[in-house]
C-alpha cells in the first residue's frame, strides 16, 4: 500500500524528495510574497518541457480562458499523466502549507502558460484564490541573459499593485513602478491571488513556459473556469 503522505515522487531514472532539505521559504521584499528555489531541475525539467509542449494541442486539456492577453493555456496539471508533472504540484501544495502554516491545501486550478514571440499578460488578480503560485520552468531567455537587466521583451513577471509598497516608490498607495523578483527556472512564488501582476511582452522566439495554480484551505463550490 503506497503512503498516504509520500515525500518522494518516482521519476524515470530515479526517485526525487516533493521538499528537498536545501530548500528554504523565503520572503521577497513583500512579506506576504514568498519564494522558493529548487536546484534539482536537471533530473526533470526537460521531460516536463516536453510534455507541456505536447498537450497544448489536447482538447480536454488546452482551454481559452477569456479576459487574458498572451499565452496558450494547459490545464489541469494533475490530470497530465506525467510523473514531472506530480512533483511540481505536490511542491506548489507544500508551498502553500509551509507559508500558511496549514496541513489543509485545495487546488482550484493549475495550468501551464506558453509564451512565444510577441505574448504578454495583461495586469490582472485571481478570483477564487487565497494563494497565487507561479513556477518558472523555461524562461526561454539567451543563454547568460539576465532577467533582472529591464531590458524589454523578457517576458517578466511583475508585480503592478498600489497595495505593495515596493510597487508605490513615489507616493503611497500610487503604482508607479511595477517589480518582481529576479526570476529564474526552478524558482516558485507565492502571492496572494487578488495582487494584481502582468508578464511583460516577450519578445524571444520561446517558448517561454510558467505552471500556476490557485489554492486555497478548503474547496472554493463551482467551477473555477467563466460562464
Amino acid at each position: 500500500m503506497a503512503a498516504q503522505n509520500p515525500t518522494k515522487v518516482r521519476l524515470a531514472e530515479t526517485e526525487i524528495e516533493i521538499w528537498p532539505n536545501d530548500v528554504a521559504v523565503q520572503d521577497w521584499v513583500e512579506p506576504n510574497v514568498k519564494i522558493a528555489v529548487f536546484n534539482d531541475t536537471a533530473a526533470f525539467h526537460s521531460r516536463l518541457v516536453e510534455r507541456t509542449l505536447a498537450l497544448e494541442s489536447d482538447p480536454a486539456l488546452a482551454k481559452p480562458f477569456p479576459g487574458y492577453a498572451g499565452s496558450a493555456k494547459v490545464y489541469h496539471l494533475e490530470r497530465w499523466d506525467c510523473p514531472e508533472a506530480e512533483l511540481i504540484h505536490r511542491r506548489a501544495i507544500e508551498l502553500f502549507k509551509r507559508s500558511l502554516g496549514t496541513q489543509n491545501a485545495a487546488v482550484d486550478l493549475s495550468w501551464a502558460n506558453i509564451y512565444r514571440e510577441g505574448d504578454y499578460c495583461l495586469p490582472h488578480s485571481h478570483v477564487r484564490a487565497t494563494a497565487s503560485i507561479v513556477y518558472f520552468l523555461e524562461l526561454g531567455l539567451d543563454p547568460g541573459s539576465d532577467s533582472a537587466s529591464g531590458d524589454a521583451g523578457q517576458g517578466r513577471f511583475c508585480f503592478a499593485d498600489p497595495r505593495l509598497k515596493v510597487c508605490c516608490r513615489e507616493e503611497e498607495h500610487a503604482m508607479t513602478t511595477p517589480g518582481g523578483p529576479t526570476a529564474c527556472n526552478g524558482m516558485m512564488i507565492m502571492f496572494p491571488g487578488k495582487i494584481v501582476h502582468m508578464v511583460d511582452v516577450f519578445k524571444r522566439p520561446g517558448p517561454r513556459i510558467t505552471l500556476s495554480w490557485n489554492v486555497n484551505e478548503y474547496p472554493v463550490p463551482g467551477s473555477p473556469f467563466p460562464e
